[in-house]
């Protein structure tokens, strides 16, 4: 048991915890060159002394393993070279090779290990589009303003934005709509065996803009979602937004006072502009723009989203039918995800701190 030191002990600790056998850590593990897999006696053993003893970590005398390749400094420089090109360049093995010439003298796998020994791992980036530089400082102002006010002020916010929503006009777009609605995940073999199952693709990545569109406005206030639908072939407009802020405004803020709005022209011309002072409703002072984030509405659409994906009927679906059943996802949202929708309207201080906590501050949030 003297060739066990307290990484490995470590990582079976890892490893029975997540609830994997010791044949299943047996193929994961591997003595410090990092290819020869340890023996069945040294790992049973192992597990054996970690049920008597939790607190064991290994006996491997100092020096016992194979002598490392490289030095701290170098992997600090890996390190250091990856987290500086972020955004910049596609950073590859061959590329770290390019870079450092000590890199010739060792394996692939040796400098992908030593990035994650950093704490580095290959991931998609996040979902979200960049912030332009010109409205950070706009978005950190925006921040500090919102986390100074009381939170009964935040509580008379009320936020719009629209929608659009895409009518399966053939089979093969509603067998998309049918993927889509089954998520992004799926259980699969670990070891990739069903990789070319046809159960196991996703939808077109053009099925978000497929079919015939049904436009929908909103207003998210007092933690309840109203809609407008739009007439077919309509399209907001200054004249159209105008109309609806007169017709369905006041109803739809009940006592919120001030609005978040995106800046789209139309929606802040002269025309709606007068139809909130008759109103007495304001816009929020200092709203950034390419801030939809910030706008809780949106998350709102999401879930709407969900519902819809939820009680989607199998085959094609009228425009009346489709109306029909957003009408009551918009309804069963109201009654069954009020606390969401109330934590989606009250949250601001919340989005704003994690926008102040980013790097830079004032980039996009996972709102």
């Amino acid at each position: 048991m003297s060739r066990l030191g307290p990484f490995e002990v470590g990582q079976i600790k890892a490893h029975l915890y997540d609830g994997l056998s010791g044949a299943d850590i047996l193929r994961i593990l591997k003595k410090p060159d990092g290819k020869t897999p340890w023996s069945h006696q040294a790992l049973y053993s192992a597990i054996d002394k970690l049920q008597e003893n939790p607190s064991w970590r290994g006996e491997r005398e100092e020096g016992s393993g194979a002598p490392r390749k490289t030095d701290k400094a170098q992997d600090k420089d890996l390190e250091r070279y990856v987290n500086k090109n972020k955004g910049k360049q596609k950073v590859t093995v061959a590329v770290l090779r390019r870079v450092f010439a000590w890199t010739h003298n060792v394996g692939n796998s040796l400098l992908e290990d030593r990035l994650h020994e950093a704490g580095l791992k290959w991931l998609r980036r996040r979902r979200k589009t960049i912030v332009g530089k010109e409205y950070l400082k706009e978005r950190v102002d925006y921040c500090n303003s919102t986390l100074a006010k009381w939170q009964s002020t935040l509580d008379t916010w009320a936020f719009t934005d629209g929608t659009v929503f895409y009518l399966d006009r053939t089979a093969a777009e509603n067998e998309e709509t049918q993927r889509a609605a089954l998520g992004g995940w799926v259980w699969r073999y670990s070891d990739c065996r069903d990789a070319l199952f046809q159960d196991n693709l996703g939808p077109s990545s053009y099925k978000k803009s497929q079919g015939i569109p049904i436009r929908v406005w909103g207003i998210l206030a007092e933690g309840i979602l109203y809609i407008h639908i739009l007439d077919e072939g309509e399209v907001m407009d200054s004249v159209l937004y105008e109309e609806l802020v007169e017709d369905k405004f006041q109803q739809w803020m009940g006592s919120c006072q001030y609005l978040v709005q995106d800046f789209e022209k139309c929606l802040r011309s002269e025309g709606p502009m007068n139809a909130f002072r008759k109103l007495d409703i304001k816009l929020v002072d200092g709203y950034p723009r390419c801030s939809q984030d910030f706008n809780a509405i949106e998350n709102v659409w999401k879930l709407l989203r969900e519902r819809l994906h939820t009680t989607l009927p199998v085959g094609l679906e009228t425009r009346d039918a489709f109306i029909d059943r957003l009408r009551k996802a918009v309804s069963w949202l109201n009654r069954n995800k009020e606390s969401s929708l109330w934590h989606f309207a009250r949250n601001q201080k919340e989005r704003c701190r994690e926008c102040l906590q980013l790097k830079p501050p004032g980039g996009r949030t996972s709102w």
